[in-house]
């Protein structure tokens, strides 16, 4: 895609507010292409000051589109009609087991799931058009599972089916890809006791907790550049998917 196309074509970001989405959101920024930030109200705040941080860089290069993704039914961002990606990276992640799992079930599907599909249906034409690409944020938990979390984990796994299922239906035109993250830049709320952290890094070959800009290095490495790449995961963890401890 020539320059004067990639400042017109933009790339919707859901959840791309803070932490990794507000990541891919400055990579995707920096290759020239315009983004939709989508958020819900909570982050609203958050997502302004990053479309104003990244309008101050490009004039009219950022917005922001507000939507609960949990909810069912969504209309198309405003601006969309020239579409070349989407990351689908919104996520709800709480605990759940079966004995409450209804309760939560039906809104990690909508938000990780369901919305998603809906936004690929809504913005597939202009992504048929640009011949566009689309990410999906999935977990490494969706194979490995953490005894807990098993709506989360279950609707997960249905965004990692979903990537190969439309991989194969929207080919050639659209390619579908996913990144499977693993421990990333330490979490805030709630923090993660010093005892915790060194279980995690000592279950992982690399040593360390990755960073969000190598996330979204490989996000942007399957958007853009992988070409002939689509229904492949690509981990980002440190190795911890191989490493039995």
């Amino acid at each position: 895609m020539k320059i004067d196309q990639a400042k017109r074509a933009n790339v919707v970001v859901t959840g791309g507010a803070k932490r990794g989405g507000a990541a891919i959101c400055h990579a995707i920024h920096d290759r020239g292409y315009s983004v939709i930030i989508q958020c819900r109200e909570s982050s609203l705040e958050a997502a302004k000051e990053l479309a104003a941080k990244l309008n101050s860089m490009r004039l009219d290069s950022a917005s922001v589109w507000c939507v609960d993704l949990s909810q069912i039914g969504i209309s198309p961002p405003p601006n969309s009609e020239n579409t070349i990606g989407i990351v689908a990276n919104a996520s709800e992640y709480r605990k759940s087991h079966l004995g409450d799992f209804s309760n939560s079930l039906d809104q990690d599907l909508q938000t990780h799931l369901t919305n998603h599909l809906s936004l690929i249906q809504l913005l597939k034409t202009p992504l048929m058009a640009n011949r566009g690409s689309v990410v999906a944020i999935t977990d490494i938990r969706t194979n490995r599972p953490k005894k807990g979390y098993l709506s989360y984990q279950v609707s997960k796994g249905a965004l990692d089916a979903a990537v190969r299922s439309l991989a194969v239906d929207l080919a050639p035109e659209i390619r579908v890809n996913a990144v499977a993250p693993g421990p990333l830049q330490w979490p805030t709320n709630p923090e993660y006791s010093e005892e915790r952290k060194r279980q995690i890094i000592d279950a992982t070959p690399m040593g360390r907790v990755g960073e969000f800009s190598e996330l979204a290095s490989a996000v942007c490495f399957l958007l853009f550049d992988a070409t002939y790449t689509t229904g492949a995961t690509i981990p980002v963890d440190g190795g911890r998917t191989i490493y039995l401890v």
